[in-house]
């Protein structure tokens, strides 16, 4: 069974921590866009798969693009560099250390951080040792 994220999540995720933007590239996008292959187009990205049901805010990350197109079809097109970035989490890593909350994301820019089941993304030092 899949999982999605409610609206009252994709809100959330997309208007206070992202500030309407590509969490990956920055790039600004348009809510009313989502789903769109359209400039500011998004969708949101499941870090560990949708399979594995974790709808919690660090297991989400609004990313341009879709599955096949922007941030979020590069992170599905290149697995090892997502997983490098923390964009993505490996489907059969299961233990604690390896959980949306504790696994450092990457942006763009280079900086690292970890998302909060509060909904903030925090940056801190350095990768996933």
């Amino acid at each position: 069974m899949g999982a999605e994220f409610t609206a009252k999540q994709v809100r959330h995720l997309f208007f206070t921590r992202e500030a309407q933007r590509c969490f990956y590239c920055r790039r600004p996008l348009s809510f009313q866009l989502r789903g769109s292959m359209l400039a500011g187009g998004w969708s949101i990205h499941h870090r560990k798969g949708r399979r594995a049901g974790d709808n919690s805010y660090p297991n989400g990350l609004v990313l341009c693009g879709t599955g096949t197109t922007g941030c979020h079809g590069r992170v599905t097109e290149d697995p090892e560099w997502a997983y490098d970035f923390g964009l993505a989490i490996r489907r059969l890593a299961m233990t604690p250390e390896f959980s949306p909350a504790l696994m450092r994301v990457r942006d763009g820019a280079g900086r690292w951080f970890l998302l909060t089941a509060g909904g903030r993304a925090v940056e801190v030092e350095g990768p996933n040792q």
